[in-house]
């Protein structure tokens, strides 16, 4: 940093950290999250003016431009002619559609860079969406380890000429890794898109370097190209179910893959595919129920092991006599004989004991239908949720013309007294329901009166008297409106049609076999354990292997399939772990400059090699290397330098084979936020740490500044 350290806040720290398929950057380092922010390392070039676009662009029509729907009966207006200056482009406008991939190009294939200038233009795009300054914003990129020194020096110079970067940091990502999980010593197996890593790290060195699957993709064809990682699952699930189940594409097998249903199954040696699949005979119903299984066990009838049998908690308890004993576990016989209903609460008691058994057996019945639940390795077929988003071009709907007003109701008739006139014209028209109910009723009450014996005998005006009861009918009735005609149909709309873009969710559930297991392809798992293997026995100080071998960490994205990295280790195991009988435990912390010793040779603790030939003495083994242990300090020949240079080195060297031990290294636990998300990510963790120190920390003492200003590549050092 030149001097500058600790100039930075942690806010204002870019970190990149690019992938062949997906790149994870973030603004800040000071939280120590997930990323914020996944990019898909991809760009378009622009084929009119042959530029780097981050997304798929494509023209469509103005809004302007589109003609709008002209309703009948009215003319359509006339267009504007264009004017000199304006051109027929000018009515078409750019989309950019962020889904698509249409025209793709993937700067990164297999960890290598293999189109140099999109690369840039994708880095410019990622920091131009995260930043606003430039000259206030250093940058911490973290590295490929298939990247060259002419990729790195290429990056440095764009970065620093065209983003204005006050200081840049490129780091390994098996070293940002070490940064995110703290231990000196491990072997880092980053499962990606297209390739596996194996590197080796003692004392925070990179000691040893594999690969599979990274081998440079540009004189052959992409379906040809040797791949390896979670690509190669995804194809191979493909390939096993495009022909059993019609239209089954790469995004289905991607969301399969990714999946709980979709596994791999442990390492089985025994087994013809090295893997337990479940078959048909597996019981898929409970057989006995609680009290049949008890006497089973009982009886040493049953096949299962020893479990907690529930006790039921409607079910009565007796004691050993056989008397019925409350919630409590006491049963109160003087208070049963004080009140004299002895009889009648023992009759109640066995009434209810016969009903809880009553029920009881139905409630075996029920158990003995009911399907168990088995886990996802145990079942043949499982269902698999498939979730996709449609985007679909849809017309828009344009709003539709007005309606022509209705018709004026003719006016009701006129009558003689103004009082009427304003009552009615004040009034609402009364609804037709309304005044159909109306003239119902008075109907009825129009026959009430005729079936009445009185009315036709005694009174001689009712008869003149009734029809002009419904007169003022019309008076008061609203004339019926005519029924407005139908609208008509809008004419289609001449020239193009104005869309919009909407997309939709479909669900649908998918029945998938034993696919769902053997998509585990052996020969691919096979070539990354011969890569982890070869990686730590290559290591030239054998000292540095068991550390190496006691720490494995599975990180890449595509070490998220689930098993995976079990069914690694314990192949691992099977097939190049070492038993310490066989592996010369006793000899192995010798140097190597010193003669093994025998008990044959005269005095205690002598050192002499070991004689071959007729007469040779025999001795304890043990026993003579614990006598050299305990005399340390021997006039021997090679022994004068064991105090120091590099006879001290030689006290670190034995002849042990190895691997004794292989085991996973122990995750952090302090990181909530990391621990739900998943270490397979944690390069981008330790990205931000090494970020932190190399950009924000100020607190160190001398040496420590001097290698804070080594650690990243300032202005004034670029120039």
């Amino acid at each position: 940093m030149s001097g500058q350290t600790g100039k930075w806040r942690e806010e204002q720290v870019l970190v990149i950290c690019p992938g062949s398929s997906t790149t994870m950057a973030q603004l800040g380092c000071g939280e120590l999250s997930p990323p914020a922010h996944r990019f898909p390392t991809r760009m378009f070039r622009d084929e009119e003016t042959g530029q780097w676009r981050p997304y798929h662009t494509y023209k469509r029509k103005k809004a302007a431009a589109v003609s709008a729907p002209v309703a009948e009966g009215e003319q359509k207006p006339e267009e504007p002619k264009p004017e000199g200056g304006k051109k027929e482009e000018d009515e078409w406008e750019y989309v950019e559609d962020q889904d698509s991939d249409e025209g793709a190009v993937y700067p990164i294939q297999g960890g290598h860079i293999v189109v140099m200038e999109a690369f840039l233009a994708f880095l410019e795009h990622v920091h131009s969406s995260l930043t606003t300054t430039y000259h206030n914003t250093p940058i911490m990129l973290m590295a490929s380890p298939q990247w060259t020194r002419p990729d790195c020096e290429t990056l440095a110079r764009y970065i620093f000429e065209k983003t204005k970067t006050p200081a840049l940091c490129l780091i390994n990502s098996a070293i940002a890794t070490q940064y995110g999980l703290k231990w000196p010593n491990m072997t880092v197996v980053d499962i990606g898109f297209e390739k596996v890593d194996v590197t080796c790290i003692y004392d925070s060195r990179i000691v040893a370097h594999r690969d599979v699957g990274a081998g440079w993709p540009g004189n052959s064809a992409e379906e040809e190209r040797e791949i390896s990682g979670g690509e190669v699952f995804t194809r191979r699930l493909q390939q096993l179910l495009k022909d059993k189940m019609k239209g089954f594409n790469r995004e289905m097998a991607e969301q399969l893959k990714k999946s709980n249903i979709c596994e791999v199954l442990p390492y089985a040696p025994d087994k013809p595919k090295l893997m337990d699949l479940p078959t048909e005979d597996v019981p898929v119903a409970v057989a006995a129920t609680t009290g049949a299984a008890a006497a089973a066990a009982a009886s040493g009838t049953t096949t299962e092991g020893p479990k907690i049998v529930e006790p039921v908690a409607d079910e009565p308890t007796y004691d050993a006599d056989g008397n019925l004993v409350d919630d409590e576990g006491v049963l109160d016989v003087a208070n049963i004989v004080a009140t004299g209903q002895t009889r009648e609460f023992l009759a109640k008691k066995e009434k209810e004991k016969q009903e809880k058994a009553k029920k009881k057996g139905k409630d075996k019945e029920a158990e003995a239908n009911r399907v168990m639940r088995l886990p996802n390795s145990k079942r043949v077929k499982n269902i698999f949720h498939f979730e996709e988003y449609v985007t679909e071009e849809v017309p828009i709907v344009q709003p539709a013309p007005p309606a022509p007003a209705p018709a004026p109701a003719p006016a009701a008739p006129a009558t003689t007294e103004a009082a009427k006139d304003v009552e009615m014209a004040d009034a609402p028209a009364p609804s037709a329901e309304g005044a159909e109910k109306k003239d119902q009723e008075k109907k009825d009450e129009a026959k009430t009166e005729e079936q009445k014996p009185d009315a036709s005998a005694t009174d001689d005006k009712k008869p003149e008297e009734k029809p002009s009861e419904p007169a003022p009918a019309p008076t008061t009735e609203a004339p019926k409106a005519p029924e407005p005609a139908a609208a008509p149909a809008p004419p289609a709309p001449e020239g193009p049609v104005l869309t919009e873009r909407q997309t939709k969710r479909i669900r649908r559930d998918i029945e998938v076999g034993l696919e769902r297991f053997e998509f585990a392809d052996r020969a691919e798992i096979d070539r990354i354990v011969t890569a982890i293997y070869n990686a730590v026995q290559s290591i030239d100080d054998m000292y540095m292997r068991p550390p190496c071998w006691e720490s494995l960490v599975f990180v890449g994205n595509g070490a998220r399939i689930r098993g995976l990295k079990e069914n690694i280790l314990q192949t691992l195991q099977a097939r190049h772990l070492i038993s310490p009988s066989s592996a010369t435990m006793f000899t192995s912390e010798l140097p190597s400059n010193i003669g093994t010793p025998t008990a044959g040779t005269p005095g205690p603790g002598a050192l002499t090699p070991i004689a071959s030939g007729p007469g040779a003495q025999s001795g304890s083994l043990l026993q003579a290397a614990t006598t050299a242990a305990a005399n340390a300090n021997l006039n021997v020949p090679g022994a004068q330098g064991l105090q120091g240079g590099e006879g001290q080195l030689g006290q670190h060297h034995f002849h042990s084979q190895t691997p004794t031990n292989i085991k996973l290294a122990q995750l952090p636990t302090y990181l909530s936020e990391w621990t739900k998300n998943g270490f397979e990510e944690a390069m981008f963790l330790g990205a931000q740490v090494a970020a932190r120190m190399a950009f924000c920390i100020h607190n160190f003492d001398a040496q420590g500044l001097e290698m804070q200003r080594y650690m990243s590549l300032s202005r004034v050092d670029y120039k």
